[in-house]
């Protein structure tokens, strides 16, 4: 029988092996390719977010037909280029202009920079906490703590004045040739366009087979495997999902607030800032903090301090809304992940793959959690499963025998 073959000769386990193999095999060839695989892999997210539209127009019946998929996804793809197209004609030909007009200010703001205006900008300063009664004095009047105000004193001019010479070393060899920025950025347009185009593609050939694909994957798993494959995969479908709508809030959320506080502190290119914050804001918590510097230096050249210091509360103001209010209860509640989790899987996915890291993070941290989720529920209904039959053993098994009385009447 085959039972009586040894484990590495029976037909199951060689398949087994071989299957086991093929994926070894499979996540080789994802390592070595991992550095071209970020279109692919963004790709695979954007025909994982529009599925629902295109599954929900295939469903559709014309002429007593359904809309084959094809046609499902050259509709979708026509509202996207429309978009695209009413954004390139509006929106970023305006960004461009509002950018290199900020280059050109920030390099006369580097150019201007000198000790009277540190000065200038240090009792501006003063003024302000004075009159909103900060107890800290930022000239260098007493140098410590004054005893009868109980007020700190802090050389704020010093500080200011070696920090922004730094600065000015450091970025004005950078700013000062306009024509090589504007080159750098066409050909960065020019690039982005190409990265683009190539993702419209593959978004678009994965969704054309997107069941096909699913099903395949599907023959490369035992069949008796393949209801708890089902299920799995409908538990990383409801957090990966939820991930996706919770980091679209996000990003919706972040960028009109800043776009408003912006406007309402009438800081310069407040459009140009807004989308900028609106892109960064992709990658959760951190998207804020790089898209201040931008906001709070063109406030500085706009408006002076007092303009800088309200735009970077207002950032803050942002900023905590964002860490305590929407990320724990959006992307958590969304994805089914505390937000200890998150912040976790967003520092690693940082640190270990940079700027893509960080933007994969919370999708990869919900499919991991949904699949550690799937064998603690699959680990409790197997321990379940198990102990049922030792509960109807202990039903079945016979009470003891009664007892008969003698011949005398008593028990024996």
């Amino acid at each position: 029988m085959q039972t009586d073959l040894p484990l590495w000769r029976r037909p199951r386990t060689r398949l087994y092996a071989l299957t086991a193999l093929l994926w070894v095999m499979m996540l080789g060839v994802v390592a070595l390719a991992w550095p071209v695989l970020l279109p692919f892999t963004l790709a695979g997210l954007a025909a994982y977010v529009i599925d629902p539209v295109i599954a929900g127009i295939a469903r559709q019946r014309v002429a007593g037909r359904p809309v084959p998929r094809v046609a499902a996804v050259l509709v979708v793809y026509a509202v996207l280029a429309t978009l695209v197209w009413i954004a390139a004609v509006s929106i970023l030909p305006a960004v461009y202009r509002e950018a290199i007009r900020a280059l050109l200010e920030l390099r006369d703001f580097l150019a201007s920079i000198t000790p009277e205006r540190v000065q200038e900008w240090t009792r501006a300063i003063d003024a302000f906490l004075q009159r909103y009664g900060i107890p800290l004095d930022v000239t260098p009047s007493t140098g410590g703590l004054d005893t009868p105000g109980g007020r700190f004193s802090v050389d704020l001019a010093a500080g200011m004045a070696s920090a922004l010479h730094d600065l000015t070393l450091a970025l004005r060899g950078r700013v000062s040739d306009v024509v090589a920025f504007s080159r750098a950025i066409l050909a960065g347009t020019i690039q982005t366009l190409f990265f683009v185009v190539l993702l419209f593609m593959l978004t678009a050939f994965i969704s054309m087979d997107a069941p096909r694909i699913l099903r395949w994957f599907e023959t490369v798993v035992p069949s008796h495997w393949r209801a708890d494959l089902r299920r799995l995969r409908a538990g990383i479908d409801a957090g990966l999902s939820g991930v996706v709508r919770g980091q679209l809030t996000i990003m919706v959320v972040n960028g009109v607030l800043t776009l408003i506080g912006l406007l309402v502190l009438k800081v310069p290119f407040a459009f140009a800032l807004g989308f900028l914050a609106f892109v960064l804001y992709i990658v959760p918590i951190f998207g804020t903090i790089l898209s201040s510097v931008p906001i709070v230096l063109l406030a500085l050249t706009g408006g002076g301090p007092t303009k800088a210091l309200l735009a970077l509360g207002w950032i803050t103001v942002v900023h905590a809304l964002e860490a305590y209010v929407l990320n724990p209860k959006i992307m958590g509640d969304a994805a089914r992940i505390h937000p200890v989790l998150i912040v976790l899987a967003l520092v690693v996915g940082e640190r270990s793959f940079g700027i893509v890291g960080a933007l994969l993070a919370v999708p990869v941290a919900s499919v991991v959690v949904a699949v550690f989720r799937f064998l603690h529920r699959k680990q409790v209904e197997l321990d379940e499963r198990a102990a049922v039959p030792v509960v109807q053993s202990v039903s079945a098994a016979p009470g003891p025998a009664p007892s008969t009385p003698d011949q005398k009447g008593s028990p024996t």
